[in-house]
């Protein structure tokens, strides 16, 4: 009978000798000849004390070597997905060193929902109960098999990391890149080079919704959807695994994805709006799919979550120009907007990966050609609306600017007559003084109001003038008193 590796290690494992039990029993020293002899002198023997010193060093690089007794460490508990990851990182893929760790760390399942939907071979969908935890998920993967269904999608969605049980499931089952994982945690930085990341089977899709969190219409929530895309060997269907980084509900229906009917036509029933995550709105969006159309190309059965991206960042884009003209200012709101937006217009313009397969097809081609149109436009409002921007607080910087020279004009109105006067009486009244020949102090204030009075109109005259000059009109009372008086408003 074979023994475990703890029991292998004690029957092997011999007792660590006592350094002290080897120096021998002291000997007595006898006469040999020299009476100058001490025979009560013990001479141990040096080289017990040797390996006592040796024992009590501090270990070093050299002396870690393996002996018999060592207790090497234990081994984590990895699974075969992780040991693969783990394979290679020691390999050389420093890259995926993140996702090794990240594998290593126990995190919790929190709000974890996993739905798969199946495109049968007659074109129909078929829905499974959703999963709330990997192991049910690694069961489901290992027991159900593709039987009638030419496209499977499994979509997993968790607020927060994602957890190892759920990577190892999907992973081994379906035998996924690893990079593709790496990309979802961490994004596609150090990941892979552009030429690759283009022809990848994997890609993401970067959502901003309002966040819920702040009273602030104009703070974004980002999180993105990563997509895995993956041939079958044999035959036209395919695989599809998404992975959504959020939890977060909108009141949403996925009806203004769709045109509406027309006037003759007939009209769906009501239905209360209640709030969705975005995988169950993407899950309601294909009953707008040609289900036939979406085996043929993985690009048009992501399609409508393309136009739900856009959607949610034409909405976000409109709050802020709403908000900007409300405050007739510029908002505080966060920044990146235009970058995730130019993404997903490069996304939709290689038809989401190069390496997925029907992106030549007729009704992949009208498809890309709407959506880019979208994206296009809704780049260019951005683009717009940062210009607007831009401008806008050039302009209160301005204002502010105007408010301070504003302010220093009127210290200036205030002091410069006090100071010119007061160097011509100086102290010379009839109340300082005590001599009637001097004037009273009344004359004195008078004098400041006189030469206050003739700044102004001074420089209401110069700004009459200055405004004939350059704009070819005659400047209103109002408006030259109020830029005399240093007000910026007219």
């Amino acid at each position: 009978m074979g023994s475990s590796p703890s029991e292998s290690r004690t029957s092997v494992a011999q007792p660590e000798k006592n350094p002290i039990a080897d120096i021998p029993a002291p000997q007595v020293l006898g006469n040999l000849g020299n009476n100058n002899v001490n025979q009560h002198y013990i001479q141990p023997k040096v080289e017990g004390i040797q390996v006592f010193s040796r024992k009590s060093r501090k270990a070093t690089k050299s002396s870690l070597q393996p002996y018999q007794g060592w207790e090497l460490p234990p081994e984590p508990n990895r699974g075969p997905y992780h040991q693969y990851v783990h394979e290679l990182v020691e390999a050389g893929w420093d890259s995926l060193k993140f996702l090794d760790e990240s594998m290593g760390t126990d995190i919790e399942d929190k709000e974890l929902v996993i739905s798969v939907l199946d495109i049968t071979e007659d074109n129909q969908r078929r829905q499974w109960p959703d999963m709330h935890d990997y192991t049910v998920l690694k069961k489901f993967l290992d027991e159900q098999g593709r039987e009638g269904a030419k496209v499977r999608l499994y979509m997993a969605e968790q607020q927060g990391p994602l957890s190892a049980g759920v990577m190892e499931a999907f992973g081994s089952s379906l035998n996924l890149d690893p990079r593709f994982f790496q990309w979802s945690i961490k994004g596609n930085k150090h990941v892979l080079e552009p030429s690759a990341r283009h022809r990848a089977p994997f890609m993401s899709i970067g959502f901003g919704v309002p966040k819920l969190s702040t009273p602030s219409v104009t703070d974004a929530e980002r999180f993105k959807v990563t997509i895995y895309v993956k041939p079958d060997s044999v035959g036209e269907g395919w695989t599809g695994v998404f992975l959504f980084s959020s939890h977060t509900k909108m009141a949403l229906s996925s009806r203004n994805l769709i045109d509406p009917p027309t006037f003759a036509d007939h009209r769906p029933t009501s239905r209360a709006l209640s709030p969705k995550s975005f995988r169950e709105l993407y899950i309601e969006t294909f009953a707008y799919l040609n289900l036939d159309y979406a085996t043929a190309s993985p690009f048009y059965a992501i399609s409508y979550l393309l136009r739900l991206n856009c959607f949610c960042w034409d909405k976000f884009i409109t709050n802020i120009r709403d908000e900007d003209h409300r405050i007739n200012g510029v908002s505080d709101t966060t920044v990146g907007h235009a970058e995730e937006i130019q993404r997903s217009l490069s996304t939709v313009q290689r038809s989401g990966s190069l390496g997925w397969k029907g992106s030549e097809e007729p009704f992949v081609i009208e498809t890309r050609q709407r959506l880019e149109e979208d994206f296009k436009h809704l780049v260019d409002q951005t683009d717009l609306l940062w210009q607007t921007r831009e401008k806008m607080a050039a302009t209160r910087r301005q204002k502010a600017e105007t408010r301070w020279s504003a302010l220093t004009n009127t210290f200036t109105y205030v002091f410069a007559p006090v100071t010119i006067i007061s160097g011509v009486y100086g102290m010379n009244v009839s109340q300082i003084s005590g001599s009637n020949t001097n004037p009273s102090i009344w004359q004195f204030f008078v004098a400041i109001a006189v030469l206050n009075v003739l700044i102004v109109l001074s420089l209401a005259v110069a700004s009459w003038f200055h405004t004939l000059a350059k704009h070819r009109r005659k400047a209103g009372l109002k408006e030259v008193f109020w830029f005399a008086l240093g007000k910026t408003g007219r």
